[in-house]
């Protein structure tokens, strides 16, 4: 009577142990089943999240600082070194003009004793008129120096409206100030420093290439074996 009761015992303790693992196998086949609803809510979660942060990094209004992009840019510090130098050589070509002219200026001066009254007035007549034309010819090279200035400033300025209108269209502005423009404003709409950035990478690209092209051998210019007289020459 105990070993049947035992036996029974044991068959009902299996018979729990299968009843109670059922639920468990349906448990963890119950996510496999619901994984591809999840994984769209997922999907979709994220998508929402994406279109939020482009949301976010759009900007209707966009400022920049016109002098800080030229005076920090590699474009308009290489554009400020090249007119310095220029405006530098020509004061420097004043300066020795001006000391040649006061020297003879102090010679008709010193010679004026020795002269007679006529031929004074022709000399001082004579350095006044080389005065004003030299004058005219170092305002000349000074208003050469303005529009070699002025004409790489405009392309300049040629490259910049178009880096921000590039710009523009990637942030969605449809608005951009000049900083001057703006009597307040949030640091986060202002995009001079990529800006700069933008021209910067636009100039290595530059250089990089005529670097390659200054490396370049030059061919060497090709005989015409057609003009070459080949028959050997005989003696007389």
């Amino acid at each position: 009577m105990s070993g049947l009761r035992l036996w029974s015992l044991a068959m009902l303790g299996a018979g729990l142990s299968a009843l109670t693992g059922a639920p468990a196998a349906l448990a963890q086949e119950a996510p496999n089943r619901a994984t591809p609803q999840a994984q769209s809510e997922q999907t979709r979660a994220e998508q929402t999240q994406s279109q939020q942060s482009q949301a976010e990094q759009s900007f209707p209004i966009l400022a920049f600082d016109r002098a800080r992009i030229i005076a920090q840019s590699e474009m308009g510090v290489a554009l400020e070194a090249e007119i310095e130098a220029e405006r530098a050589a020509l004061l420097a070509e004043n300066d020795q003009i001006y000391a040649d002219l006061e020297a003879e200026e102090q010679e008709i001066s010193d010679q004026r004793k020795m002269m007679s009254e006529e031929a004074f007035r022709t000399r001082a007549a004579e350095f006044d008129a080389k005065v004003t034309e030299v004058r005219a010819q170092q305002d000349e090279k000074a208003q050469a120096v303005q529009r070699l200035y002025d004409s790489a400033l405009e392309e300049m300025e040629t490259e910049m409206n178009t880096v921000l209108t590039r710009v523009a269209r990637d942030l969605g502005a449809v608005v951009v100030f000049e900083r001057q423009q703006v009597y307040l404003m949030s640091g986060s709409i202002d995009v001079t420093k990529v800006v700069i950035d933008r021209l910067d990478a636009i100039q290595a690209q530059r250089d990089a290439a005529t670097a390659a092209e200054s490396k370049e051998p030059t061919a060497a210019p090709a005989e015409d074996a057609e003009t070459q007289d080949t028959q050997p020459k005989t003696a007389d």
